[in-house]
Order: C-alpha cells, then sequence, then structure tokens
C-alpha cells in the first residue's frame, strides 16, 4: 500500500479487503473495470493508495460501487470512510427532525398540563373563562407548528426513474435518470411560451422524439438550474451521472436505443457515458458537443 494514502485507518483496510478480495475470486482489473464501468487507469489508483486523482465524493462512490460488486458488505467500514472524506450524511437532518419533534411533543406535554392544572382548579370558575383558556391555548398550539414547520420545503418532484441512492449526499433522495411526467412537460412548455422558436437551446424541440421531453429547469426559481438530457441513439450504452460533487449520485445502468434520461442538478453534473459515440447529450437544451472521452464535467466550475 502507498504510503501517502489519503484516507485514515478506514479507507487503508478498504482498499487492502478490495485488492485482497478481487485477487482471491482470480479476477482482473480489466474484468473489474467491464462490471462496474469504472475506468482501469482509476482502479489502478485506488488499489496504489492514490485517491487524489478525482474529488473525494467521486472516489467514495467508485469505493462503494467496487465494494458491491466484489462482495465486500460491511456497511459500518464505508461508512468510516465517508466520515474521513467529510462527506455529509442525511444522520444529522434526520437528528434534527427527531429533535424537533421532541420539542413540540414536550410544549405539547406542558400546555396540557397547563390546561389540566386550571380545569382542576377551576371548578369554582365561571364556564366562559374555561372556554376562553381553552381557544386560547389551541391558538398558541397553532401558532407554534406553524413557526417550526414554515420553513419546511417539499422536494422537488423525482420522476419514476430517478431512484437516488440513499447514500448519495446529503440527505438525497434517490431519483433514476427516466422520461419526463406529462405534468413536467407542461410546466417547461410555459415557461418557453414567448421565447425565440429558433434559439440553439430550443432548436431540438424541433425534432419528434424531443417534443415531449423538458429540457429546461422546472421553474426559474428551482434549485436545480442543470437540466441534462441524455438520449441513447444507437445499440445500447453504459451511462452513470453524479451531481454537484456527489450531493446526487445517480446509480449507473446500461440503456437502450431510444431512451431518453433526464437528470438535475444545482450547479454541475459529473458525467460518465460507457459508448460515447452512440449517445446525445443536451444541456439546459443546447447539444454537448461528441464526447472524445468517457468521462466529461458539465455545469459550472
Amino acid at each position: 500500500m502507498a504510503d501517502d494514502m489519503t484516507f485514515g485507518s478506514a479507507g487503508a483496510l478498504l482498499v487492502r479487503k478490495l485488492t485482497q478480495a478481487r485477487k482471491e475470486r482470480g479476477l482482473s482489473l480489466e474484468e473489474v473495470s467491464a462490471e462496474t464501468r469504472i475506468q482501469k487507469n482509476h482502479l489502478e489508483k485506488i488499489e496504489a493508495g492514490d485517491l487524489t486523482f478525482l474529488p473525494s465524493a467521486y472516489v467514495y462512490a467508485f469505493l462503494k460501487e467496487y465494494a458491491e460488486v466484489i462482495g465486500i458488505d460491511d456497511p459500518q467500514l464505508i461508512e468510516s470512510c465517508r466520515d474521513e472524506l467529510s462527506i455529509p450524511t442525511d444522520l444529522k437532518s434526520r437528528k434534527e427532525a427527531q429533535s424537533a419533534e421532541e420539542d413540540s411533543s414536550e410544549t405539547g406535554d406542558r400546555l396540557s398540563g397547563i390546561f389540566g392544572a386550571a380545569s382542576s382548579a377551576g371548578a369554582g370558575i365561571s364556564p366562559v373563562v374555561l372556554v376562553g383558556g381553552a381557544v386560547f391555548l389551541v391558538i398558541v398550539l397553532l401558532a407554534v407548528g406553524f413557526f417550526m414547520f414554515s420553513g419546511v420545503r417539499e422536494n422537488p418532484q423525482m420522476t419514476p426513474r430517478q431512484n437516488l441512492e440513499t447514500e448519495a449526499l446529503p440527505a438525497i433522495p434517490e431519483p433514476e435518470p427516466a422520461l419526463v411526467e406529462p405534468d413536467s412537460v407542461a410546466l417547461a412548455d410555459s415557461l418557453q411560451e414567448g421565447s425565440d422558436e429558433s434559439s440553439p437551446e430550443l432548436a431540438v424541440k424541433q425534432e419528434a422524439w424531443a417534443k415531449d421531453v423538458s429540457f429546461l429547469p422546472d421553474s426559474p426559481t428551482s434549485p436545480y438550474q442543470q437540466v441534462l438530457i441524455v438520449r441513447i441513439t444507437k445499440d445500447l450504452s453504459w451511462v452513470k451521472i453524479i451531481a454537484d460533487d456527489g450531493d446526487r449520485v445517480y446509480p449507473g445502468a446500461a440503456f437502450k436505443a431510444g431512451e431518453v434520461l433526464r437528470y438535475e442538478a444545482k450547479r454541475k453534473l459529473w458525467v460518465n457515458i460507457g459508448r460515447p459515440p452512440f449517445v446525445e447529450l443536451y444541456l439546459n437544451g443546447e447539444k454537448v458537443p461528441p464526447m472524445s472521452k468517457r468521462t466529461i464535467v458539465l455545469g459550472e466550475e
């Protein structure tokens, strides 16, 4: 193992396990590369302990996929690697939500106790006063609930094939890429009304396959302002997308000719295509030049 290992003890242990498991199964790096769709030179760097060739979120995604394919079932070790890389998880969000629920419950218990005490002491109090007090307490409870949950925002609506990996970073739902739903198409069409139909980003809408595809963000205020459309034009090809340095990891898969996939990101997308000549890419409606390599990064740097 190289001395310049960038992981701590958990990372070094995982790399040793991956290398040992591969050799015990008699697999070559070429065979692992074909199974995982991770480039052979990336696998060589991982096994050599050089984990700086890509941002840590991508390296972690490669390690996790390598472990799944080679049969390393050690969630605690993989989670320790994530911690060493300082990749956020949804654990903090879940703890905050649980804390908010406990605070709400405690507030309700306190108010119920106050109401119960008032009821016990109010045997000689006018019914009008008791009713007024009850109404006041209900208003207080509603106000507390409003201020606690008014900041909650609904997650962006995901299409059926946008099933994100739950561990994808951070607090990420796990959508799979899919054809756009009719309501998304209608929304995108409404946003495009009044635009110049001859503009380059909308020229693709003249093609038959693209008429029902939403090439633009769902709304001008949506946090997901980078929309990538992947169209398989021939035979089949592997496609895997990682958004915003690992905030979303779309699971890789092989897709057939004619399939159209839609991905979203806030800033940028890491794109891995198994057979670039068989694929067309469109970023916010504008066709991306043909890929000369299997991996590119699109969007803001």
